[in-house]
């Protein structure tokens, strides 16, 4: 990706890169996108990258502020999504010990120092495979180029973030309607008879659902469906 970002900029600039804005926004972001990631994980038994959602945030937000740059959004969403990927790490370990057999308590700051123990392992193992990954094998990695793509698409203009607020607000609204005014279910059920045996199920009525589905694809997404049919 950071080839793709290098050829939309002047050899002779020195552009805005690593400044206390972006890192800020950036960890402000991680934490966001993190927690969401981690409810997604918990309920729909996946996630989803935080680094384009990261992307399109970061240029809303540095662009109002001023003198935003790409590489400076770059920082941005990188900071992001490597956030995410330590909550995603979290979600799918821990709760498979409880389900292995430990009863005993998961204290926080245990927990805490496991997760940066594997977030610090795993960015230096980053380090050595990044040659072996990108420049000898040339891996595709299409969601980095996603990511290039709509970074650099936001030098031009900002209205990316447009779709990604209103999501947000109809996302939100949905979720106030279900569990603050209770106007909407949380899930529609139903149950036949067929001869002597009963067939039920149910939907769950959520924007989150939807969203990954667009995200991971009909293929994975129809794999889901067809594990908890199964089930």
């Amino acid at each position: 990706m950071a080839r793709l970002i290098a050829t939309s900029l002047d050899a002779d600039a020195a552009p805005r890169e690593i400044t206390p804005r972006a890192i800020v926004l950036g960890l402000g972001l991680a934490l966001l996108l993190g927690s969401a990631n981690a409810y997604l994980g918990l309920y729909a038994g996946m996630t989803v990258s935080a680094s384009i959602p990261a992307a399109v945030i970061s240029m809303a937000v540095l662009r109002a502020l001023g003198r935003a740059t790409i590489l400076e959004n770059n920082v941005v969403q990188t900071i992001a999504s490597a956030g995410e990927a330590v909550a995603a790490g979290a979600i799918f370990t821990f709760p498979a010990l409880v389900v292995l057999g430990e009863n005993g308590a998961l204290p926080y700051l245990d927990v805490t120092m496991l997760c940066a123990a594997g977030a610090t392992m795993g960015s230096l193992l980053v380090v050595f495979l990044r040659r072996t990954y990108i420049v000898e094998e040339r891996l595709p990695f299409p969601e980095g180029v996603a990511c290039a793509e709509v970074l650099r698409a936001g030098e031009a203009g900002g209205a990316s973030a447009l779709p990604l607020l209103w999501g947000g607000l109809v996302a939100a609204a949905l979720k106030g309607s279900q569990d603050i005014v209770g106007a909407l279910p949380d899930a529609v059920q139903s149950a036949r008879w067929i001869g002597t045996r009963v067939l039920a199920g149910s939907v769950d009525v959520s924007a989150a659902l939807p969203a990954i589905g667009y995200i991971v694809g009909i293929p994975i997404a129809s794999l889901v469906f067809l594990g908890g049919a199964v089930a």
